[in-house]
Formats: C-alpha cells, sequence, structure tokens
C-alpha cells in the first residue's frame, strides 16, 4: 500500500506558525486534532494568548496579568474556551453544591465594549468595589444586587476619551475572513428599537472565578433589548445578558436573569457616545431584582451551565425564557384580578347588609 505523506513537514516552521497563527479559536482547536505537527504547534500557548488578547482587549492589560497567572485556570487555551460560547438558557451541567456564602473576592470581571468594531473600552473589576469590608459585605448581602464598572449622573457622560484604558494590542494577525468571529461570541438579538445602536455595539462580561480556575461570559455579545428614554432623544438604556439555571431552594422559579444594562446618548456629530451607566445586576423570573448573597450564589452557578456557539440556539432560549415570564405575569395578573374582584363583592355584600340593618333600625 501507499504510504501517505505529511506536506506540511516541507512547510517552513515559522511560515507554518504564521499561518496557524491567523485562525480563529474553534478552527486553531480543530487543527489541533489533525495530526501531531498541527497538535505541537496549536497547543503553544503563545497563540492562544494572542487569540484572546484580540478576541477579550482587557486580558492584554497589567492586572489581567497577575489575575489570569495567579488563577487555577491554568492556560490562555482553557480561558478562551471557557470564555467564548455563550450560556444556553435552562441548561447546566451539573449542580454545584449549593454554598451558604460565596466570598465577592471570589470573582473577578473582564469587561469589553465595542463600537462600531473598534474596542472603546477594556476593564477589569477585581472583587465587588461595593463589599470592600465588613460592614459593606453585611448590608451588600442583603440589598439588591448591582456590580458597576461606570456610573455618572444624568447630566455627565464620557467618551472614554483616554479617561478609561484600554489595552494596545500587539501582534494582531487577524484574518480578514474571520475579523469578526475574533471579536467576540457569536451574536443575538431580540431588540425592535434602536436598529442603529443595535448593530453598532457590543459587550463582553467575562466573570472568572479566581479560586477554582473557571470562567464565562455573562454577556450576550448584541444587545437583547435597546430603548429609547424619550422619543425624539438620543438617550438609549441597552440591556445585555444570559439566563441562569439555578436550584430551586434558591430562587422558586429555578431562572435568573444577569442583566447588564448600558446608559448613553449618541452624539449629534456621530461620535463615540456619551456613556453614562455599564452595569450588571440579577433578576428572578418576576422581574425582581436579586440580593447580593443571593446574586454571588447564581454567578457560581453560571460557571457551571452549558454553553454554545450555536447563536441561533442560544437566542430560541432567550425567548423561551420570555415566554415564560410573560405566561406566569399573566397568571399573576388574573389572580390579582380575581383577588379584586373578591373583595369588591366582599364590600358591597357587606354595604348592602349594613344598609338592610340601618333600615331596620
Amino acid at each position: 500500500m501507499e504510504q501517505k505523506v505529511c506536506h506540511l513537514k516541507a512547510i517552513n516552521g515559522d511560515v507554518l506558525e504564521d499561518i496557524i497563527g491567523r485562525f480563529d479559536g474553534s478552527t486553531l482547536a480543530a487543527a489541533a486534532s489533525t495530526c501531531s505537527d498541527l497538535r505541537h504547534i496549536a497547543r503553544d500557548q503563545s497563540l492562544w494568548r494572542q487569540l484572546c488578547h484580540s478576541t477579550w482587549p482587557s486580558t492584554a492589560l497589567e492586572e489581567a496579568h497577575h489575575i489570569l497567572s495567579s488563577s487555577p485556570i491554568g492556560s490562555f487555551h482553557k480561558f478562551y474556551a471557557n470564555s467564548y460560547p455563550l450560556l444556553l438558557h435552562g441548561k447546566c451541567v451539573k449542580s454545584p453544591e449549593l454554598q451558604t456564602h460565596v466570598p465577592a473576592s471570589q470573582f473577578a470581571s473582564l469587561v469589553d465594549l465595542y463600537y462600531r468594531k473598534e474596542c472603546v473600552l477594556s476593564k477589569i473589576l477585581d472583587g465587588i468595589p461595593q463589599a470592600v469590608d465588613d460592614d459593606s459585605s453585611r448590608w451588600y448581602s442583603n440589598s439588591p444586587f448591582k456590580l458597576e464598572l461606570l456610573s455618572l449622573d444624568y447630566d455627565e457622560g464620557t467618551g472614554f476619551d483616554n479617561e478609561l484604558g484600554y489595552a494596545n494590542i500587539e501582534d494582531d494577525n487577524d484574518n480578514d475572513n474571520d475579523e469578526e468571529e475574533r471579536r467576540g461570541p457569536p451574536s443575538i438579538s431580540v431588540a425592535e428599537d434602536g436598529k442603529e445602536v443595535d448593530e453598532e455595539l457590543r459587550l463582553s462580561w467575562v466573570l472568572l472565578d479566581k479560586k477554582n480556575g473557571k470562567a464565562v461570559n455573562l454577556s450576550s455579545w448584541k444587545p437583547m433589548l435597546v430603548q429609547r428614554r424619550w422619543p425624539l432623544s438620543g438617550d438609549y438604556v441597552i440591556h445585555f445578558g444570559s439566563i441562569v439555571q439555578v436550584d430551586e431552594s434558591l430562587l422558586s422559579h429555578k431562572l435568573a436573569m444577569c442583566k447588564i444594562v448600558i446608559r448613553c446618548k449618541l452624539t449629534e456629530s456621530g461620535g463615540c457616545p456619551k456613556w453614562r451607566e455599564i452595569s450588571m445586576h440579577i433578576e428572578d423570573l418576576t422581574g425582581a431584582s436579586v440580593n447580593g448573597s443571593k446574586s454571588l450564589m447564581v454567578l457560581n452557578y453560571a460557571l457551571d451551565c452549558l454553553r454554545s456557539t450555536n447563536h441561533h440556539e442560544v437566542k430560541q432560549g432567550f425567548r423561551q425564557y420570555e415566554k415564560r415570564r410573560r405566561e406566569m405575569m399573566r397568571k399573576t395578573e388574573l389572580m390579582e384580578a380575581l383577588i379584586e374582584g373578591f373583595c369588591a363583592s366582599i364590600e358591597v355584600a357587606i354595604f348592602v347588609t349594613l344598609y338592610y340593618i340601618c333600615l331596620f333600625l
């Protein structure tokens, strides 16, 4: 039988590394499974580091280097595999042990904001700044959870003109054909308003568990909802997020939403918007805010949820969540209407009874 020859060995090693360095993550992983020569090259952490830096510029920040190097996550390959796919609605690999207390210092957030395909902000939150001491931690645990990346008064705004730093990426060898995929996870959108903002704005919010070496992207990459604050104004409220399945002992409806909110104002000149708020909070299926201690447990659950690069599957999950939420709200409204009707009938009965009592007296 004729023996097959691997022609890759005829290619100069530096040239081959340069070619493979232009792959996106899924192609790089597929190449590693084809032959031992490609597997050896594809395991080079410098390639994965470069890929992570181009996808999430926040990973190139000095603070990120310290956090990632000290975390058990171990490699950029694992970080990419954890952080690139989007969360699937209602699916969990396993139910983590229900902890009564999850330290706020256990988590770090790596956030990257893109506008018109350019990264306008890369920032890292190590822990939860609002819970820095024991007194603040106790207050934060019993109050609605809110993790703020940016918060300004409504009459203020920033275009991030060197006010909030973002990383300078070196050796950016993105291939034009792979450029869109390497910028972030697959896109989904359920927005019906603000089409311009919906098409121009992208957000990644990677949550890193520094203790256990896990990571997950809590954002939907594209907006879930875009709303104008006023019909004729350029003020927008944009929602990103993900759906997390939790245990019934934590939340009765077994579902939570990690909602990331951006408030901004589009400039008349068409330049970068003025950003006023970037924050994340947790809601249950009824839309009620979840307190700090339970929210940290929800984030812990998110680390074990299934993910997918199939944006149609992820989009369908959001539709299922919204459908279930609307059905529950309709049942709640119906129950409230029945209770109001019953109370009204009781009031009428009492009034009639008192009327006849007074009449006969």
